[in-house]
Order: C-alpha cells, then sequence, then structure tokens
C-alpha cells in the first residue's frame, strides 16, 4: 500500500493526469470500499504532499496541481457511487465549506460518502457565506447539514454560523468536520443537534444511522 501512496503522490505533484488515470484503471478493483480507498490512500497521499509543501519540499503550484489532481482521481471514483434513482424519502444534507475556508477537497470526500449512504446531496463548495447558507436552507430544508473548516481563527464565524443555523431550524442534525475538531473542544458553543466529526467513519456512522432511521417500516401487506 505504502508504494500505491509513494507513486500516486509524485503522480499528483506531476499533474499527470494521464498517468493518474492509467493508474486508476490498474487499480480500481483493489479490494476496498470507497470509505476505505479514502482512508487509506487518498488521505496520505494529501497529507504527504501537506508535509512536503509546509517543508518547501514543492511549491505552492505543485501542491495546487496535486489538489487538482486527486480532485481528478476523485471524479472517476465518484461515478461508481452516483444513486440516479434516488426516492425522494431518502434525507438530504447539505455541505458546505465556512466562509474563508477555500479547502473543499476533504468535504467531497464527506459528500461522496453520503451519496454512497444513498443519501440525496447538495455541495455548496468553499467558502460559502452564512447568509448563503440560511437561504438555501430555507428553500431545501435538508434533514442534515455538514461544515468544513480547518482554519482555527474561522472559530468565531464557526459559531455564528452555528447560532444562525439553529435558529432557521431547530431540529436539523449538524456536523462539523476538518482539523479544528481535534484541536478544540467545540461542544462549548452550547448549540444543541452538533456532531462533531474527526474522521470518515464518524461521517459513515451517522450517514448509516440516519438512513437506517428514515427507512418506513413495511406492514405484511407492503413487503
Amino acid at each position: 500500500m505504502q508504494k500505491q501512496i509513494r507513486k500516486l503522490t509524485e503522480m499528483a505533484i506531476a499533474g499527470d493526469l494521464p498517468e493518474i488515470h492509467k493508474w486508476y484503471q490498474e487499480n480500481r478493483e483493489l479490494p476496498l470500499s470507497t470509505i476505505e480507498f479514502y482512508e487509506k490512500i487518498l488521505k496520505p497521499v494529501m497529507e504527504s504532499v501537506g508535509s512536503l509543501w509546509e517543508k518547501n519540499k514543492i511549491t505552492v503550484a505543485e501542491e495546487h496541481l496535486a489538489t487538482a489532481s486527486i480532485d481528478y482521481l476523485m471524479t472517476q471514483l465518484r461515478y461508481q457511487i452516483v444513486h440516479p434513482g434516488q426516492l425522494k424519502r431518502s434525507p438530504s444534507i447539505l455541505l458546505f465549506c465556512l466562509e474563508g475556508e477555500q479547502h473543499s477537497l476533504g468535504l467531497k470526500m464527506v459528500s461522496d460518502v453520503f451519496r454512497e449512504s444513498k443519501w440525496n446531496v447538495k455541495f455548496l463548495g468553499s467558502s460559502v457565506p452564512t447568509e448563503e447558507v440560511i437561504k438555501t436552507i430555507d428553500k431545501w430544508e435538508p434533514d442534515a447539514i455538514g461544515i468544513s473548516i480547518a482554519l482555527s481563527p474561522l472559530l468565531p464565524k464557526l459559531k455564528d454560523c452555528l447560532i444562525q443555523i439553529s435558529e432557521a431550524r431547530k431540529e436539523v442534525d449538524i456536523l462539523v468536520g476538518g482539523r479544528v475538531v481535534s484541536l478544540y473542544d467545540l461542544e462549548d458553543f452550547g448549540i444543541n443537534n452538533v456532531h462533531l466529526c474527526r474522521d470518515l467513519r464518524d461521517i459513515e456512522s451517522f450517514a448509516l444511522n440516519a438512513q437506517n432511521k428514515s427507512q418506513p417500516v413495511l406492514s405484511e401487506g407492503d413487503s
């Protein structure tokens, strides 16, 4: 597995999409679920790229190339997990990066975990103003909301966003993920229905549990 990670890291930094596509075709039959592929391969690649950038061993341009390359690979994977025939009764989630948060790759992984669990997903992307989030919530009325935040200076903005969301929809489940979740005690915010997600396993557990709760109980005549 380490050999695969090193090879993919090198290709991502080089922005070599043809080779990445070839690598994907050769390895698409690996006995890994989507979440295992993300946790065991893509996350280590992203962490390796981040470490190289922090040590000034790659340039900003190469870091951007690597991010775009991993995004490309995730797009290839996404074709396998999208469920076009989603039922209207399936639970829904609205995902976005807090305003000021530019990195959305991790949140795209989260969106794929929910899609694989047969949720309806709206992905708003990076740096979304809170007022636009509230407008979308009012219009779409999602069952859950997921927020990504990695930068600690954005914590005051996160608290304000959580307050506005809870005022708009008091009973909605709010998931918060990103690097700051493991660094700060966000429970001090005192806002109900907030779930702190430290990794994709936490996301998968929430998605599956909520999906099971949303399934209607069939009578014997309906089965």
